[in-house]
């Protein structure tokens, strides 16, 4: 069985989809597998993961559901590893040895392990948000919904059994949602000095391709029934309504 599982979902995009897997080939001192959840309606993606004869990466054909969730919880169902991480097709891992520290990390106990975020758009890089705020946010998951101070998913490292399914009926708060469950109740590391690497405005880009105001509307809905039993959810979306979206919308007009 493989230490690490890195499920990758992807569609059409073959060239950021190299990069990604490029990141994880290097990885040593760890064993590892990688599944791609590919739904593209071409075969370009399977024809360049058979090209790369490796035994470690299997390519699964997922038929497209109405959400991207539903691609990532496709390719996660088949992951065997102590540990699993979810990495979109663009991001990547910064250094050879990033499996191996987050090992490390595991061997302490912790349930889940958060990496840093690097941010790469137009040829610049720029860090996520604050130190203080991740750590607070990992303290108080509902926090998330209100700002998601991890970033993108490939920041989050989880034993097998504490995986759990993404709310493929959201598409706006879909990271923040599966966050808060992910780490309510659990024990976690903040790796401030071990960071994944996210690729921005590029085409295809899920949230530019989103109109963001009804989706945050819809999103809002369905995790206010979700969890209607929990008081803290609810206040958060509220001020996220309030406070994020409104912003949005005032630029948006101008």
């Amino acid at each position: 069985m493989p230490k690490f599982s890195i499920i990758i979902p992807t569609y059409e995009h073959t060239e950021l989809l190299e990069r990604a897997l490029q990141s994880v080939i290097t990885q040593n001192l760890v064993d590892w597998e990688v599944i791609i959840s590919d739904d593209s309606i071409s075969n370009d993606v399977k024809d360049y993961v058979e090209s790369l004869r490796d035994e470690r990466i299997s390519y699964l054909k997922h038929n497209k559901g109405v959400t991207a969730a539903e691609n990532w919880n496709f390719g996660m169902q088949a992951a065997k590893g102590d540990y699993m991480i979810l990495m979109h097709h663009d991001e990547a891992f910064t250094v050879s040895t990033q499996l191996q520290c987050i090992a490390q990390a595991f061997e302490t106990g912790v349930q889940v392990v958060v990496s840093n975020i690097e941010i790469e758009k137009d040829g610049k890089t720029s860090k996520g948000r604050p130190r203080w705020l991740k750590k607070l946010a990992l303290r108080n998951p509902s926090l998330l919904l209100l700002c998601n101070a991890i970033g993108p998913t490939a920041c989050v490292a989880f034993r097998q059994e504490r995986k759990q399914p993404f709310n493929s009926q959201l598409s706006w708060l879909v990271d923040a949602e599966w966050y808060y469950r992910m780490l309510k109740g659990a024990t976690t590391l903040f790796l401030e000095n071990i960071s994944i690497r996210s690729y921005h405005g590029h085409q295809g880009q899920l949230s530019l391709e989103m109109n963001a105001l009804e989706a945050f509307k819809h999103d809002q809905a369905t995790i206010n029934k979700t969890h209607s039993s929990e008081p803290c959810v609810r206040y958060m979306t509220i001020l996220y309504g309030c406070l994020i979206m409104r912003t949005k919308k005032i630029f948006c007009k101008r």
